[in-house]
């Protein structure tokens, strides 16, 4: 199995990458959908808003196409 913590790390990394700026965390909700197995993971990320001090995206991660975790993550723009 693969741990939750690199699910996260994973679904936010691609959601910070759909930001396209460079952001902080601030909150991050993660749902944990399936089960992970020791398989290549693929993340995707979209832009929900973008403000001019936050944004808001969601990081999907699939394995083998199927959906195994969800992130909301709601990013502090710096820089």
């Amino acid at each position: 199995m693969i741990h939750f913590a690199v699910l996260t790390t994973v679904a936010e990394i691609s959601a910070a990458a759909a930001v396209g700026s460079p952001v902080v965390p601030a909150t991050v909700t993660v749902h944990l959908l399936s089960r992970a197995r020791l398989a290549p993971l693929v993340g995707t990320g979209r832009v929900l808003r973008k403000g001019k001090r936050l944004a808001v995206a969601e990081g999907e991660v699939t394995q083998n196409g199927e959906l195994v975790a969800k992130a909301i993550v709601q990013f502090a723009l710096v820089g």
